[in-house]
């Protein structure tokens, strides 16, 4: 069964190959006779990237349904259980942070002006 559905498929694109190759060759002749109007052809040439849409015959939309519906049943089975307790964080007393003081601040502020003054400095010399 496999085999044939590959044959099938296989034989169905080499026909719509052949389709567009004979259309094209109905263009090429017309243009050298000079009859009919390229525009019109050209516009009735089927474009190289149209494919057929592959449907699913009755027995693979059964099969499909019946392995979604095993899965769902599964995730229905898993929702029911209990879920694991939760672990408990242990005490959070080293994880406070320290605040800076306004000394601290104060001084990285000047520390943090004297840097940018620095590299605006180098920057306008790098300019000149």
């Amino acid at each position: 069964m496999e085999k044939n559905r590959i044959l099938e498929l296989a034989l169905d694109g080499l026909q719509r190959e052949k389709e567009r190759i004979e259309a094209e060759m109905k263009f090429i002749q017309s243009e050298l006779k000079g009859t009919g109007s390229a525009i019109r052809q050209a516009l009735s040439l089927p474009s190289a990237g149209t494919r057929r849409r592959r449907r699913k015959t009755s027995a693979e939309r059964k099969a499909h349904a019946q392995r979604m519906r095993e899965i769902w049943a599964v995730r229905r089975v898993q929702a029911t259980k209990p879920a694991a307790p939760a672990k408990t964080a242990p005490a959070a007393a080293s994880t406070k942070t320290r605040s800076k003081t306004a000394a601290q601040k104060k001084a990285l502020s000047l520390k943090m002006r004297e840097v940018w003054k620095r590299r605006k400095a180098a920057a306008a010399k790098k300019a000149k």
